[in-house]
């Protein structure tokens, strides 16, 4: 969830929601319960896709949650790599642009 720095609707907020069918109580700020619930929802659609790919095999809640945890990780590593991979391809654009630039400015002096 992302911060949001803003002082409109921050009281904290009781909210009741529910992963791999357990209850949970969380206190939020009243601005961030609706991304709260939908990051609930998301995590139970990754649970059951897990469930689905178990191939019959009965995963109780913790070992769901441990490889919701790791196919989470795995995501958040790739998607390290791909900004890592995007910010080189932007500073190798921005040093030919430089390079063209001063080539530029030196043919036409």
């Amino acid at each position: 969830m992302s911060h949001n720095t803003s002082t409109n609707n921050t009281k904290p907020q009781s909210v009741h929601i529910s992963i791999a069918g357990t209850p949970h109580r969380i206190i939020c700020p009243s601005d961030r319960v609706k991304s709260l619930e939908i990051t609930a929802d998301r995590l139970n659609e990754k649970i059951r896709q897990i469930r689905q790919e178990s191939k019959g095999k009965i995963l109780n809640n913790e070992e769901l949650l441990v490889l919701v945890c790791l196919d989470l990780y795995d995501q958040v590593q790739e998607l390290s790599a791909d900004i890592h991979t995007k910010e080189q391809s932007v500073n190798q654009a921005i040093a030919l642009i430089e390079k063209i630039n001063k080539d530029a400015q030196s043919v036409l002096r």
